[in-house]
Protein backbone atom coordinates (compact mmCIF):
# COMPACT_ATOMS: atom_id res chain seq x y z
CA UNK A 1 0.00 0.00 0.00
CA UNK A 2 1.53 3.27 -1.09
CA UNK A 3 0.54 6.42 0.75
CA UNK A 4 1.45 9.96 -0.19
CA UNK A 5 1.72 12.82 2.21
CA UNK A 6 1.99 16.43 1.17
CA UNK A 7 3.34 18.57 4.00
CA UNK A 8 0.46 20.10 5.87
CA UNK A 9 0.87 22.63 8.66
CA UNK A 10 0.33 20.99 12.05
CA UNK A 11 -0.17 17.56 10.43
CA UNK A 12 0.57 14.41 12.32
CA UNK A 13 3.23 13.61 9.74
CA UNK A 14 5.31 16.56 10.95
CA UNK A 15 5.05 15.25 14.52
CA UNK A 16 5.86 11.67 13.63
CA UNK A 17 7.45 11.33 10.17
CA UNK A 18 7.08 7.52 10.13
CA UNK A 19 3.33 7.58 10.87
CA UNK A 20 1.12 6.10 8.15
CA UNK A 21 -1.90 8.32 7.81
CA UNK A 22 -5.27 7.08 6.54
CA UNK A 23 -6.09 8.31 3.06
CA UNK A 24 -8.66 11.08 2.66
CA UNK A 25 -11.59 10.50 0.27
CA UNK A 26 -13.18 13.05 -2.10
CA UNK A 27 -16.95 12.71 -2.56
CA UNK A 28 -19.01 14.58 -5.18
CA UNK A 29 -22.52 15.92 -4.68
CA UNK A 30 -24.36 15.22 -6.92
CA UNK A 31 -22.76 11.79 -7.06
CA UNK A 32 -22.09 11.75 -10.82
CA UNK A 33 -18.93 12.92 -12.54
CA UNK A 34 -20.63 14.62 -15.53
CA UNK A 35 -22.39 17.90 -14.79
CA UNK A 36 -23.71 20.77 -16.90
CA UNK A 37 -22.29 24.26 -16.78
CA UNK A 38 -23.95 26.34 -14.06
CA UNK A 39 -24.89 23.20 -12.08
CA UNK A 40 -24.12 23.39 -8.39
CA UNK A 41 -21.33 21.04 -7.35
CA UNK A 42 -20.18 20.28 -3.82
CA UNK A 43 -16.88 18.55 -3.11
CA UNK A 44 -16.56 16.87 0.27
CA UNK A 45 -13.30 15.74 1.83
CA UNK A 46 -13.65 12.84 4.24
CA UNK A 47 -10.64 12.40 6.46
CA UNK A 48 -9.43 12.64 10.04
CA UNK A 49 -9.22 16.19 11.43
CA UNK A 50 -7.72 17.92 14.42
CA UNK A 51 -10.75 18.90 16.56
CA UNK A 52 -9.33 22.42 16.91
CA UNK A 53 -8.13 22.77 13.33
CA UNK A 54 -10.45 21.71 10.51
CA UNK A 55 -8.06 22.74 7.72
CA UNK A 56 -8.50 20.98 4.40
CA UNK A 57 -6.19 21.37 1.40
CA UNK A 58 -7.69 21.03 -2.06
CA UNK A 59 -5.93 20.23 -5.32
CA UNK A 60 -7.22 20.64 -8.86
CA UNK A 61 -5.21 18.88 -11.56
CA UNK A 62 -2.33 18.44 -9.07
CA UNK A 63 -2.21 22.20 -8.32
CA UNK A 64 -2.96 23.38 -4.81
CA UNK A 65 -6.03 25.58 -5.01
CA UNK A 66 -6.60 26.55 -1.39
CA UNK A 67 -6.68 25.65 2.25
CA UNK A 68 -9.84 26.36 4.13
CA UNK A 69 -11.49 25.53 7.42
CA UNK A 70 -14.32 23.66 5.75
CA UNK A 71 -14.19 20.07 4.53
CA UNK A 72 -16.83 20.86 1.89
CA UNK A 73 -16.97 23.52 -0.74
CA UNK A 74 -19.52 24.35 -3.42
CA UNK A 75 -19.31 26.15 -6.74
CA UNK A 76 -21.21 26.72 -9.99
CA UNK A 77 -19.66 24.45 -12.61
CA UNK A 78 -17.63 26.03 -15.42
CA UNK A 79 -15.63 24.27 -18.11
CA UNK A 80 -12.45 25.32 -16.30
CA UNK A 81 -13.62 23.21 -13.33
CA UNK A 82 -13.21 19.98 -15.32
CA UNK A 83 -10.37 17.79 -14.15
CA UNK A 84 -9.12 15.83 -11.18
CA UNK A 85 -9.71 16.82 -7.56
CA UNK A 86 -7.85 15.61 -4.49
CA UNK A 87 -7.86 16.67 -0.86
CA UNK A 88 -5.91 16.25 2.35
CA UNK A 89 -6.95 16.90 5.93
CA UNK A 90 -4.86 17.47 9.02
CA UNK A 91 -4.55 13.79 9.93
CA UNK A 92 -4.97 12.12 6.53
CA UNK A 93 -2.80 11.56 3.50
CA UNK A 94 -3.64 12.84 0.04
CA UNK A 95 -6.81 11.31 -1.44
CA UNK A 96 -7.04 9.42 -4.70
CA UNK A 97 -8.08 11.68 -7.58
CA UNK A 98 -11.77 12.07 -8.49
CA UNK A 99 -12.55 13.24 -12.02
CA UNK A 100 -15.21 15.87 -12.74
CA UNK A 101 -16.37 16.64 -16.29
CA UNK A 102 -18.27 19.87 -16.95
CA UNK A 103 -20.36 19.53 -20.12
CA UNK A 104 -20.99 22.71 -22.04
CA UNK A 105 -24.54 22.18 -23.26
CA UNK A 106 -27.56 19.98 -23.89
CA UNK A 107 -26.32 18.83 -27.35
CA UNK A 108 -23.55 16.81 -25.56
CA UNK A 109 -26.11 15.40 -23.03
CA UNK A 110 -27.00 12.34 -25.11
CA UNK A 111 -25.09 9.46 -23.60
CA UNK A 112 -25.21 6.23 -25.54
CA UNK A 113 -26.82 3.55 -23.37
CA UNK A 114 -24.79 0.48 -22.43
CA UNK A 115 -25.01 -2.61 -24.64
CA UNK A 116 -27.18 -4.50 -22.15
CA UNK A 117 -29.86 -1.80 -22.24
CA UNK A 118 -29.87 -1.84 -26.04
CA UNK A 119 -30.06 -5.66 -26.04
CA UNK A 120 -32.91 -5.62 -23.52
CA UNK A 121 -34.92 -3.15 -25.64
CA UNK A 122 -34.34 -5.13 -28.85
CA UNK A 123 -35.31 -8.45 -27.24
CA UNK A 124 -38.39 -6.88 -25.65
CA UNK A 125 -39.46 -5.42 -29.02
CA UNK A 126 -38.88 -8.75 -30.77
CA UNK A 127 -40.90 -10.66 -28.15
CA UNK A 128 -43.72 -8.11 -28.42
CA UNK A 129 -43.82 -8.52 -32.22
CA UNK A 130 -43.83 -12.34 -32.01
CA UNK A 131 -46.47 -12.31 -29.27
CA UNK A 132 -48.70 -9.95 -31.27
CA UNK A 133 -48.34 -12.10 -34.39
CA UNK A 134 -49.24 -15.25 -32.46
CA UNK A 135 -52.26 -13.56 -30.89
CA UNK A 136 -53.73 -12.53 -34.25
CA UNK A 137 -52.92 -15.93 -35.79
CA UNK A 138 -54.72 -17.78 -32.98
CA UNK A 139 -57.67 -15.35 -33.19
CA UNK A 140 -57.98 -15.97 -36.94
CA UNK A 141 -57.79 -19.76 -36.48
CA UNK A 142 -60.41 -19.64 -33.71
CA UNK A 143 -62.75 -17.59 -35.91
CA UNK A 144 -62.34 -20.11 -38.75
CA UNK A 145 -62.91 -23.05 -36.40
CA UNK A 146 -65.97 -21.38 -34.92
CA UNK A 147 -67.47 -20.89 -38.39
CA UNK A 148 -66.78 -24.49 -39.38
CA UNK A 149 -68.28 -25.77 -36.13
CA UNK A 150 -71.51 -23.81 -36.63
CA UNK A 151 -71.91 -25.11 -40.19
CA UNK A 152 -71.11 -28.71 -39.40
CA UNK A 153 -73.68 -31.36 -38.60
CA UNK A 154 -73.03 -33.82 -35.89
CA UNK A 155 -73.60 -37.42 -36.91
CA UNK A 156 -73.74 -40.19 -34.47
CA UNK A 157 -72.89 -43.58 -35.61
CA UNK A 158 -73.25 -46.81 -33.86
CA UNK A 159 -70.18 -48.80 -33.20
CA UNK A 160 -69.96 -52.44 -34.44
CA UNK A 161 -71.02 -53.75 -31.03
CA UNK A 162 -74.26 -51.65 -31.10
CA UNK A 163 -75.59 -53.17 -34.34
Amino acid sequence: VRTETIPFPHAASSLCPLAVLPKAVVKLQPAWINVLQEDSVTLMCQGTHDPENNDTRWFHNENSIWTENQTNFSFKARSSNSGYYRCQTTYSSLSDPVHLDVISGPAILFIFPPWYQITFCLVTGLLFAVDTGLYFSVQRDLQCSKGEWKNSKVRWSQGPQDK
